[in-house]
């Protein structure tokens, strides 16, 4: 359906009272609330393997990351560097972005007519959805990339209700601040022009503010694209692999459309399902009708690319704000009166479940029984019990380390996978270990050890050592890592090798170490 950019944004057949106000102290209130209850699981919660990849990736500068940009990785060392070792602290900004989220999700129902119930409704439906709390409880890519697609969503609405251009500049301002997080962006701003082409209003494409935006947000790509460019765009064979361990870990794109709709949670899902409906049926929200169209292309993306369920996460904040907003137009619809008959039962329910999930996760490791057979097992346990088995691999590592005579001790530690890599060179200062690299996924592109290393201490899974012995001279096996029940690839089926004397010099043997897949041993 192609509509007119023109079309009246409010109902010929149904009048709209006098727009109300932002109900700022009763949003920001939930917002607080929000942020300080999802903040509870960050003091629970082992450290995410990406968590420490990040704190080390922000300790080796660059203009952009081989899977990702540099706004997260400077966040992570900044808070490394003001509370070192500190969780709570490091997640601290996911918690604030989840907190905006909720306030976006307001100002959509408001920028729609939506009143002070509409508003808190909306905000209320995002702070106890399964989508926040998996947003606020590490810091992540996706932790800024949902918000900042959110804000980029409530510019575009808010333009087609007010004709501001300065907002088409803020966009890509916006998209320019998300590139740095993720390389996702582009892909939703396809999917939004897209949309905007097909249902409209066109009008919104030939607006010179627009490309003033788009400019912003191209110049800020070049510098990622020129280094992606040099280093044999890593990011495009991330997708292929991030792709296959979906698959893998969630069950493939059959499985990946109810994942969606559970991180909506409830109340939310209610609210997504009652904006799709209003969108394609009410008159007053046509100009609008561009999300209907969005979510539908960016959901078949998602399935069809193999991507994981919270890449639709930036439009959720949007549809709870639409579906509260058009609540109170639909009060003669039958479907509207029993939204607003079931609403109290449904956020309590909402707010039980979150509350027993935030109070009970996660599970103490000392409940774990049966091993991780497979990368499914691997999320689920995750899930449940979170990460452990950092402190363990780096004592064992330091253990085999400090056995060595001195004048026999190598320079350098190498990990198999950039998780391990990450964890020594965070907590291996506590250990005086020596620096630490790895050529697995982002951390390989930090570089190889310097050309005139000679023997390294070698982490990785039990079993690589004929791979180990085409590279180097000599290996031998110092001790193994085999913790009851623990986590393959951390601290479970891991050997500790010394390995001398490498094959080719280290600028040679690195490109053939370099591995994008994650080594798990399942």
């Amino acid at each position: 359906m192609v509509l007119n950019a023109a079309a009246p944004a409010v109902d010929l057949e149904e009048p709209s009272p006098p727009r109300p106000s932002f109900a700022t102290s009763w949003v920001l209130l939930v917002s607080i609330l929000t942020a300080a209850f999802l903040a509870i699981p960050t003091w629970r919660y082992d450290f995410f393997g990406d968590e420490l990849y990040f704190v080390a990736a922000g300790a080796h500068r660059s203009i952009t990351y081989a899977d990702q940009g540099v706004l997260i990785p400077l966040l992570a060392h900044l808070a490394d560097v003001l509370a070192p070792g500190s969780a709570p602290a490091l997640r601290l900004p996911a918690v604030l972005m989840t907190a905006a989220a909720v306030v976006i999700s307001a100002a959509v129902a408001h920028e729609l007519g939506g009143g002070r119930t509409a508003q808190l409704v909306a905000a209320v439906a995002y702070g106890i959805s399964p989508l926040a709390a998996t947003q606020a409880v590490q810091l992540s890519t996706f932790s800024f990339d949902a918000t900042l697609q959110a804000a980029i969503i409530w510019l575009l609405i808010r333009w087609i209700r007010t004709r501001e251009d300065r907002l088409l500049v803020g966009i890509g301002v916006i998209a320019a601040i998300d590139l740095q997080v993720k390389w996702f962006i582009p892909t939703i701003l396809l999917v939004l022009a897209t949309a905007v082409f097909l249902a409209g209003p066109r009008e919104l494409l030939w607006r010179s503010a627009l490309w003033r935006g788009v400019a912003i947000f191209v110049l800020s790509a070049l510098p990622g694209l020129w280094w992606q460019q040099t280093h044999g765009w890593p990011a495009l064979a991330m997708s292929k692999v991030i792709g296959a361990e979906q698959d893998a870990a969630g069950g493939g794109p059959l499985a990946c459309l109810p994942q969606m709709i559970g991180l909506c949670g409830l109340l939310g899902g209610l609210l997504a399902g009652w904006a799709f409906w209003c969108l394609a049926r009410q008159r007053r929200l046509r100009p609008y009708i561009f999300m209907l169209v969005a979510s539908g292309l960016l959901i078949v993306v998602v399935l069809v690319g193999h991507g994981r369920p919270y890449y639709t996460a930036g439009f959720l904040p949007v549809l709870f704000g639409i579906g509260a907003a058009a609540l109170p137009y639909s009060m003669h619809d039958r479907g509207g009166r029993l939204l607003r008959v079931i609403a109290v039962p449904v956020v309590a329910l909402s707010l039980a479940i979150i509350t027993a999930l935030l109070i009970t996760l996660p599970q103490p490791a000392s409940r774990v029984h049966g091993a991780i057979r497979s990368q499914a097992d691997f999320a689920m346990r995750t899930s449940i019990y979170g990460y452990s088995g950092w402190s363990e691999l780096t004592a064992k590592v330091a253990g085999a380390y400090r056995q060595l005579p001195e004048a026999d001790r190598p320079k350098v530690i190498i990990a198999q996978n950039y998780w391990q890599a990450a964890a020594l060179q965070n907590f291996g200062r506590d250990y005086d270990l020596p620096p630490v690299y790895s050529p697995n996924r982002g951390f390989g592109y930090f570089g190889p050890p310097p050309a005139d290393t000679g023997a390294v201490l070698y982490v990785g899974l039990d079993g690589a050592d004929p791979a180990l012995r085409r590279q180097f001279g000599s290996v031998t096996v110092l001790t193994h890592l085999n913790v009851p029940n623990g986590f393959p690839g951390v601290n479970s089926d891991i050997a500790i090798s010394l390995c001398r004397r490498p094959n080719h010099p280290w600028p040679e043997l690195w490109p053939d170490m370099m591995d994008l897949h994650l080594p798990l041993g399942i």
